[in-house]
């Protein structure tokens, strides 16, 4: 069962604390997402509500943890892997410099979609006090 609170305090651009600690099952290393709760999205066959659309403002772990509070850090993305000695790691392969020169993006990146039922993506604002939470594990 996902543990849901709300960002309680800022403390730094990395690092924050939530309303929900031990006594609610946060653990040490637990993952959460900063989110806020955009528009209702309605099914296309039956008209009726699917719920509200949410933006992940950002991902947490948690890294301290006390009995009704936690403080999380911002989470890390993953370093890409560093090339070793081995001189064939440097050398790029025909379809990596093919896909390097189509503006950087990759092959098979964008969707054939109905241009009119675009909607954009919604902004969400910076992470504030009182924004909701959630444990992703």
């Amino acid at each position: 069962m996902a543990i849901e609170g709300r960002v309680a305090r800022i403390l730094t651009d990395e690092s924050l604390v939530i309303n929900r600690g031990s006594s609610h099952g946060v653990r040490a290393g637990m993952r959460f997402v900063v989110f806020a709760e955009l528009d209702e999205v309605k099914d296309p066959e039956t008209g009726g509500s699917l719920g509200r659309l949410e933006l992940v403002k950002g991902r947490l772990v948690a890294s301290h943890v006390q009995e009704t509070m936690t403080t999380c850090v911002a989470e890390r993305e993953a370093a890409p892997p560093a090339l070793g000695d081995d001189p064939s790691q440097h050398t790029l392969s025909a379809e990596m410099v093919a896909v390097s020169m189509i503006s950087g993006r990759r092959a098979g990146a964008r969707l054939n979609v109905d241009r009119a039922s675009v909607s954009g993506v919604p902004r969400a604002g910076p992470i504030a006090v009182g924004d909701k939470v959630r444990s992703t594990e």
